[in-house]
This record gives C-alpha cells, sequence and structure tokens, in this order.
C-alpha cells in the first residue's frame, strides 16, 4: 500500500513537471530582468526572440558562420527554411572563401506590431563587414522580422519561429 502511494506520488510529480512550460529568462534592459512563461507570450519576449535571433544571424566570422547558421536554421518555420537554404550555403562558402566578417548591433529599441495571422519586429541598428582586418562598410541597417508563433519546445522555449527576413538600409 505504502509502494503504490509512492509510485503514484512520483508519477504524479513527474506529469506536473512534464506538463509545466520552461521558462524563458527574459532581460529587456539594464533596470529589470524577469522570468516569463510562453503562454504569456508578451510583446517584451518577441522583441527578444526577434533581437537574439538577427544578432545571432547577422554577427559572424568565417570561424564561426556553419554554427551561427545552423543556429539560426533551427528557428526558421520550414517554408522560410527552404526559400533561404541555397542562399545560405553560397553565402557560407563566399565568407570562407573572402575572410568575412559581419558585425550588427542595436541602436533602437524594437518594436513590435502585431499582424493579422503573426508579428512584426523592427530592429534598427549600424552594421559593418569586413574583410580580414579592413572595414569594408558600416551602414545604419534596418531589419524587419515577421514571427508566427509555434509550439513551445525545449530547444524553443519562445514558442516563436521567424517567417521573413527583409533588410534595408537606414537613411
Amino acid at each position: 500500500m505504502a509502494m503504490t502511494g509512492i509510485c503514484l506520488t512520483l508519477t504524479a510529480a513527474l506529469v506536473y513537471g512534464m506538463s509545466r512550460p520552461k521558462p524563458v529568462y527574459c532581460i529587456p534592459g539594464l533596470a529589470t530582468a524577469k522570468v516569463v512563461y510562453p503562454q504569456e507570450n508578451p510583446e517584451s519576449i518577441k522583441a527578444v526572440f526577434a533581437a537574439s535571433w538577427v544578432l545571432n544571424w547577422t554577427n559572424f566570422t568565417p570561424a564561426t558562420v556553419d554554427d551561427v547558421y545552423k543556429r539560426a536554421q533551427q528557428l526558421m518555420s520550414p517554408r522560410f527554411l527552404n526559400q533561404t537554404r541555397v542562399r545560405l550555403k553560397k553565402d557560407v562558402e563566399q565568407v570562407k572563401a573572402n575572410n568575412v566578417s559581419s558585425m550588427f548591433s542595436l541602436t533602437k529599441d524594437p518594436s513590435v506590431q502585431e499582424e493579422e495571422d503573426g508579428y512584426s519586429v523592427t530592429l534598427q541598428g549600424d552594421k559593418g563587414i569586413f574583410m580580414g582586418k579592413e572595414e569594408i562598410k558600416t551602414q545604419k541597417t534596418i531589419y524587419r522580422i515577421r514571427l508566427l508563433s509555434t509550439q513551445a519546445t525545449d530547444r524553443n522555449p519562445y514558442g516563436l519561429i521567424i517567417e521573413d527576413v527583409s533588410q534595408e538600409t537606414a537613411l
């Protein structure tokens, strides 16, 4: 009887632990940090998700470009991944052959807009392209990221995926 009670208690604890959403630690600024659960999905989690993805996507060297693109692809929608897969392979080859590095840093807080079937996040910053140690160009750049909601997983606790990315040069 005692063994059955212990087994039922452990089973209930296991089910409870597995069904609870995984927290995402969100540090929106220097003032405060907070824990956000994917089901709440507030505006700040969308901004943090898009900013971290873009910063990963745009900051690379020839030595890190394979890992950078591999991590970025894990958070892309299947449709977007199919659209960009061939171009990504060519980009990686070109980065390695020409010793190209890229650096992007945010200059403004991301802005989030809700759309009919997703979200749009706009990120503004400075992007630098380098060939070896030589700076090729630096420009103000705007990224518009289209996000869709998806099932939260251990790999993607945000419950969001990248549906599309556009880039433009700011004046």
